[in-house]
């Protein structure tokens, strides 16, 4: 089985964070001058949409890694060797 990293589920799942940073304007409860804890409500949402950023990419790396990546990421470390090799081969001749 071929699995690819950027599968529709695991865009969907890295884009999510994406789109909360993308709307902040939009969003009254961010865009307001209000406070959350003490700070500006605008940096607790974006301290939280990087936080959820790296989450999402932690869930695709894993989701990729259980698919096989790990060894689609070798096959294509060999691949990489091979056309390295050659090259370097036909700029010695």
């Amino acid at each position: 089985m071929s699995t690819t990293l950027a599968s529709p589920k695991r865009l969907t799942i890295a884009l999510t964070p994406v789109a909360g940073i993308m709307v902040t304007p939009f969003l009254p409860f961010v865009s307001t001058p209000t406070f959350w804890f003490g700070l500006p409500a605008a940096l607790i949402w974006m301290g939280a949409m990087v936080i959820c950023t790296v989450v999402a990419l932690q869930i695709v790396e894993r989701s990729y890694q259980r698919d096989g990546g790990a060894e689609n990421d070798a096959a294509e470390a060999v691949r990489d060797a091979a056309r390295l090799a050659a090259l370097n081969e036909s700029e010695a001749h």
